[in-house]
């Protein structure tokens, strides 16, 4: 019955420490990525005269400075939508965005906005 029990709090103990993934390591301001994975951004936002910042989970935060500028980004006054435009659940240098004001969109729809094409994710500081 000892032999039963103690092999009973062996097996429980084992599986508690398999449960909790190792924590991440820390990603430097500075660092740069091509991609990002969008189920882990929690906020974005355009940054004129031409980048867009995106919050993830986990307290990272990238800016993106657009190549060509960007019209959308430009006008930004902080009510705008920032819409990423990728094939998967990745958006990687490259892909689009769009950055319009949603009153205006609702006049002429979100498609009368320029897309702006995605350069290399840069981490920032806090």
């Amino acid at each position: 019955m000892k032999r039963a029990i103690a092999l009973l709090s062996l097996a429980a103990t084992s599986c508690g420490t398999q449960s909790a993934p190792p924590p991440a390591a820390p990603i430097a301001a500075g660092a740069q990525t091509r991609c990002i994975d969008l189920q882990q951004v929690i906020a974005r936002h355009a940054q004129p005269p031409s980048s867009i910042v995106f919050e993830m989970s986990g307290g990272v935060i990238y800016r993106n400075d657009l190549v060509g500028g960007c019209p959308g980004v430009a006008r930004a006054t902080g009510s705008e939508i920032v819409q990423t435009e990728s094939q998967s659940t990745t958006l990687c240098a490259d892909d689009t965005v769009r950055v319009y004001d949603p009153v205006e969109a609702k006049a002429t729809g979100a498609r009368s906005f320029a897309q702006c094409r995605l350069g290399v994710f840069t981490a920032v500081p806090r």
